[in-house]
């Protein structure tokens, strides 16, 4: 070959990577398989975008770009497109899946005064975030023109919690409405937190998210009239100041076929975060998923003596953490006290949580050294994670601080549990030491005022919030079960996932009350993290949902019902498993008072005086479907097990 012909086909594939946009209108990218196309445009003010999949077009328009206090003219005028770029990563954080592939097509476009927006195009939708390096030491965000328009006689699912609660502790009820509904459903105001999940008039779904969020405020949904959402920040007009570059989280919509490509989307999310620092994570192996008791919920923290025999009771249940919640530092000689109550926990080779009120850490000055010196304490009394509560909001201050947190804990090799915070972004992959986080409402409210939980609630989890990521619901009650049968409360340690999966219900119970004897080995080989994820058919978000979970070798179905009582055809011929017997616990027939004393729990609001027991029996199956009877409210759970 010739030089000059080498010549030729290097400048055609240049000018194909590098487009002069001086006078283009409209700008085409596309997904890997070409299924998703994006195109973008130049509108009276700025820049325009619409998204589709195929011949549906699931954003039909929306503004892009950000506002920077003395910088008028930014996001106005396109120079350089630059892609795509094909580009993929296997994603291997604890979760839905041991690994996970996520490819697409990655585009730069570079504006006039030198700011960009990085776009990534995947078979299963969009995700694009803002850039500016204008050398300046700060950068005051005043917010961002983002905003989607959403197709009409869209189903929207949202959470709702009418008080002033609602968008700083992300624990609200799961509702649908519709996309017309969306602006007047909800009597705290038109905000909307995320993720907001749409059902489309064709039968497909939709996530809008946001993605790797750092050196930012988090963002919610303003939604107005025209079935418009846009970008809300928790500091409305005043805007918040970047330190150094500005670089968005990453702007989230996403298109789904079924809800098992919905549920597995979670992988994009992560993949959309920076990668964790080599030097600060070098050595995982402290890093470590687990099963942990915890006193709080039954009996609060009561004394150290308590908090020994939640030791105990851990090791014999085969669990690995024991988590010590609010009062432990009440504790006379508090230091000493839970230096003694961790050593006990080494021996027995059960490690210990705390819970500390964030307002006691958040003192920036010098670089956190009130939170420093207590993490120090901490690691000197042989604490092996911390859990962080009330931070109460997603303002750019305390997205700072929680990456302090995770940041300064990792440093001391402390592991991570957040509260009363937003819901994840995909954070574990920056900081593998966040082993879950709130952001959810859980099993809490069982004992609080405005509990309990729905059954619609849980059966919409696994569709809506779990998408984003892991989640500290704390799952499983017998005593205050709400609407809910025991059965589907065995089904929520399959569905819902954490990396530390925090049991709320008294360990005494389970390990020594005979009515619950047979979920004991269910309860004490339950995974925490899983190496494949498979939605079922059948399943309807806040209805229905069938779930298969696999780790190692074995299968775990778990089933929650959100209505009325049904036959269900459980047809598992997707996860093709070669085991003919399995263990399966479904609903009882009929309801009976409650065998378990509500004198077991000292915290007993909701306890429920009448309950529907499980049956837990061996089946053999022959062929890829089971006939299971589930009650009203009620679940079942099947385990294959080789």
């Amino acid at each position: 070959m010739s030089n000059q012909l080498v010549y030729v086909i290097c400048w055609v594939f240049f000018c194909q990577m590098l487009i002069s946009c001086s006078d283009t209108r409209e700008i085409s990218v596309i997904s890997p398989d070409s299924t998703v196309q994006v195109a973008i445009w130049k509108n009276d003010t700025g820049y325009s975008i619409k998204a589709s999949k195929l011949d549906f077009t699931f954003i039909e328009q929306g503004d892009l770009g950000l506002s920077i206090e003395g910088k008028s003219d930014l996001f106005t005028s396109i120079k350089s497109v630059k892609g795509p770029s094909q580009k993929h990563e296997i994603v291997t954080e604890m979760g839905i899946n041991d690994s996970a592939e996520v490819s697409w097509n990655e585009y730069l476009l570079t504006f006039s005064e030198g700011e960009q927006i990085e776009i990534r195009v995947f078979d299963q939708g969009i995700a694009y975030r803002y850039r500016l390096d204008n050398g300046q030491s700060t950068n005051h965000v005043l917010g961002e023109h983002s905003s989607w328009m959403i197709p009409a006689r869209t189903k929207v699912w949202f959470f709702e919690r009418n008080n002033h609660w609602k968008l700083k502790s992300y624990a609200g009820e799961w509702l649908s409405t519709t996309i017309e509904k969306l602006p007047t459903v909800s009597e705290t105001g038109n905000v909307q937190g995320k993720p907001l999940v749409f059902e489309y008039e064709n039968g497909a779904y939709g996530l809008l998210a946001e993605a790797g969020l750092f050196n930012y405020s988090g963002m919610r949904f303003e939604v107005f009239p025209g079935n418009i959402l846009k970008a809300n920040f928790f500091e409305d007009e005043e805007g918040f100041v970047v330190n150094g570059s500005v670089i968005s989280p990453w702007r989230v919509a996403l298109i789904a076929e079924d809800l098992n490509q919905l549920v597995n989307q979670q992988n994009i999310i992560t993949s959309l975060n920076p990668e964790a620092d080599t030097e600060l994570f070098a050595d995982r192996s402290w890093i470590k998923a687990g099963r942990s008791v915890w006193s709080w919920w039954s009996n609060f923290t009561g004394t150290p003596e308590l908090q020994k025999q939640m030791v105990d009771y851990a090791k014999e249940l085969g669990f690995e953490y024991n988590l010590i919640d609010a009062n432990w530092e009440k504790w006379p000689d508090k230091w000493i006290s839970l230096a003694d109550v961790c050593r006990y926990g080494q021996e027995n080779e059960v490690m210990t949580w705390i819970w500390k009120h964030s307002n006691e850490l958040n003192f920036p000055e010098d670089d956190y050294r009130v939170m420093q010196n207590f993490m120090d304490s901490l690691k000197t009394a042989g604490v092996k994670g911390i859990k962080v509560d009330f931070m109460d909001g997603e303002d750019k201050t305390l997205i700072d601080f929680d990456e302090a947190v995770l940041r300064h804990a990792a440093k001391r090799k402390l592991l991570v549990n957040f509260h009363g915070v937003q819901t994840a972004t995909g954070e574990i992959k920056r900081y593998p030491n966040e082993l879950t986080r709130e952001g959810i409402r859980g099993l809490e409210l069982n004992t609080h005022p405005e509990g309990p939980l729905t059954a619609s609630h849980n059966a919409a989890l696994p569709f809506t919030r779990f998408v984003l990521g892991h989640g500290d619901y704390t799952p499983l009650a017998f005593t205050a079960t709400g609407e809910t049968t025991w059965a589907h409360q065995l089904a929520t340690l399959v569905l819902f996932t954490s990396p530390v999966q925090v049991i709320a219900e008294n360990p005494e119970i389970l390990l020594r009350h005979p009515a619950v004897k047979d979920a004991l080995p269910l309860i004490k080989q339950i995974p925490s993290v899983w190496d494949e994820t498979i939605v079922l058919p059948g399943s309807v978000i806040g209805e229905l949902a069938i779930m298969a979970r696999r780790k190692g070798d074995d299968w775990y179905i778990g089933i929650v019902n959100g209505g009325e009582k049904k036959t269900l055809e459980v047809d598992f011929a997707s996860i093709n498993v070669p085991i003919r017997e399995a263990t399966l616990y479904r609903d009882a027939s009929t309801s009976i008072p409650n065998p378990i004393s509500r004198k077991y729990n000292a915290k007993d609001r909701h306890y429920s005086e009448i309950i529907t027991p499980f049956i837990m029996e061996n089946v053999q199956v022959t062929g890829d479907k089971l006939m299971i009877d589930v009650e009203k409210n009620g679940g079942s759970v099947l385990v294959f097990r080789k």
